[in-house]
């Protein structure tokens, strides 16, 4: 049913075809866009000469034109062009096209073509096989028909959707920047270059750190089992969980064995170094079932606490040294236990060594709160969109 004021138009009622051709002068540079699949934007290509365009048509981008790539318009491939834009060029491939006069809102049609039906539409709309053959035709694309609300109901809806964005965003932004800020943290606070202050005294902690190697202070075992009592989670009628790199964090392939074949298990605070890649070397934490040749645990003497050496095996410069001595096994990269084992590693006294890790347990609950949050707010917009692009909420827009 059509809500109540809207009205269905076809993309040849409400877009107008922009087309600015550029001829390319000898010894300017010029840079092309390009988009990407699944309503993820435009991106800007290389700078190329005059010469490496050659017979190739081009035009002149045009700010705040709907554009399209033809060739996988079928996965969203579809953007707004912005003011960052400005002075770069397109191949024939990406048609832009400018609102007719009141008919329609560049912004919410971008987001109406993010959706499923606006997916399905493109599709519609591109004929033939997969991949680069699955083209949009022009004559295709102008007969789509689109149930639309007025011009200013549209535009509402678009700044409501457009504030999300921004909240997704800052909020991304807030994840990169925490990231970063913890792994300036470990880099100082691991290595001794930054010492924090002992509760206790009331002073910066002080004194030389004991100095060895992984090999000193951290054993590599298969495991042996743990009481069954602790994997009751992970039991299923006679079968446990196979702990498989690729999944670990998924619940939706998981891999059952039966119990009497769980020669290897780890409990949920056990730390687990993966050994194959790719990626070449990880750390897991937070798992708990059986586990393959393909994983190996790591496990502290009483000189080290267990998450000071689950941050100390997390931090970059040892990431880059086992991957310097990767080597290939079956078509597989794996680590060189023996140079793992070879790595510096100096140890603080114990309370120094909780007290760091305490900080870097603090950093990680900040970035999975705002990795919570993140998630939340795509959830948000995602079913906003769902209720405003289909006019099952509407929005109150004010007179002009």
């Amino acid at each position: 049913m059509m809500p109540n004021g809207w009205s269905k138009k076809r993309i040849s009622d409400i877009l107008d075809r922009v087309v600015v051709p550029v001829k390319p002068e000898v010894g300017t540079y010029y840079r092309e866009i390009g988009i990407r699949s699944h309503g993820k934007g435009i991106f800007h290509k290389e700078k190329v000469t005059s010469s490496e365009i050659g017979n190739k048509r081009v035009f002149e981008v045009i700010e705040n034109a709907f554009v399209v790539n033809i060739v996988f318009a079928w996965e969203q491939a579809i953007a707004k062009i912005s003011e960052k834009e400005h002075g770069f060029i397109a191949s024939h491939r990406f048609p832009q096209f400018f609102p007719k006069k009141g008919k329609c809102d560049i912004d919410y049609l971008v987001y109406f073509f993010k959706t499923p039906k606006g997916k399905y539409l493109l599709g519609l709309a591109s004929p033939g096989g997969a991949g680069r053959n699955k083209t949009l035709g022009q004559k295709e694309f102008d007969r789509l028909e689109l149930n639309l609300p007025p011009c200013s109901e549209q535009r509402k809806i678009a700044q409501i959707l457009s504030t999300w964005d921004k909240a997704i965003a800052t909020t991304e932004k807030l994840i990169d920047a925490s990231k970063q800020q913890k792994k300036s943290l470990m880099q100082q606070l691991l290595t001794g270059k930054k010492r924090l202050v002992d509760p206790e005294t009331g002073k910066a902690f002080e004194g030389d750190w004991e100095k060895g190697v992984i090999a000193d202070y951290i054993s590599f075992s298969g495991g042996a089992q743990p009481p069954r009592a602790t994997f009751i989670d992970h039991y299923k009628d006679g079968y446990i969980r196979l702990i498989q790199i690729r999944d670990y964090k998924s619940d939706k392939f998981l891999t059952y064995i039966p119990i009497e074949k769980a020669k290897k298990r780890c409990k949920i605070d056990d730390v687990m170094i993966g050994r194959y890649g790719p990626p070449i070397f990880q750390i897991l934490r937070g798992i708990e079932g059986a586990y393959n040749v393909a994983l190996i645990k790591a496990i502290p003497c009483v000189k080290i606490d267990k998450e000071f050496m689950f941050f100390f095996l997390s931090i970059e410069p040892l990431f880059e040294y086992i991957e310097s001595f990767s080597r290939r096994t079956s078509g597989q990269t794996g680590i060189e236990m023996d140079r793992l084992k070879e790595y510096p590693l100096h140890l603080p006294t114990l309370k120094e060594q909780q007290k760091i890790a305490s900080v870097l347990t603090a950093a990680d609950k900040e970035i999975e709160l705002l990795v919570a949050k993140l998630a939340h707010l795509k959830q948000e917009k995602k079913a906003l969109m769902q209720q405003l692009l289909t006019g099952k909420r509407r929005v109150q827009v004010e007179a002009a």
